[in-house]
């Protein structure tokens, strides 16, 4: 299965209480700005950081956080092993 990412577009973002914001249609997280920014910053700045739109064969999901990026690219993961707490 091929994969290919590309760089959001400015509709994906949206703006709440005048802060522009951007939601991963994987996973739901939100990311929004602290400070009122203008569409067009936001976009870069969530595209430099890794925001994806991704596509397959099997799928077409138009925003991706970059951790469900990573998951994509690397579906294959040892296991944790859990923590053992210690009593004190």
């Amino acid at each position: 299965m091929s994969l290919l990412t590309q760089p959001i577009h400015i509709c994906h973002i949206g703006i709440n209480n005048n802060r522009p914001l951007i939601q991963c249609n994987c996973c739901r997280r939100v990311e929004q700005a602290k400070q009122p920014l203008t569409k067009e910053m936001w976009l870069q700045a969530a595209n430099y950081i890794g925001w994806r739109h991704v596509t397959s064969e099997a799928f077409d999901i138009d925003v991706v956080c970059p951790a469900c990026v990573n998951d994509f690219n690397n579906p294959v993961r040892k296991p944790r092993k859990p923590i053992k707490r210690v009593s004190a």
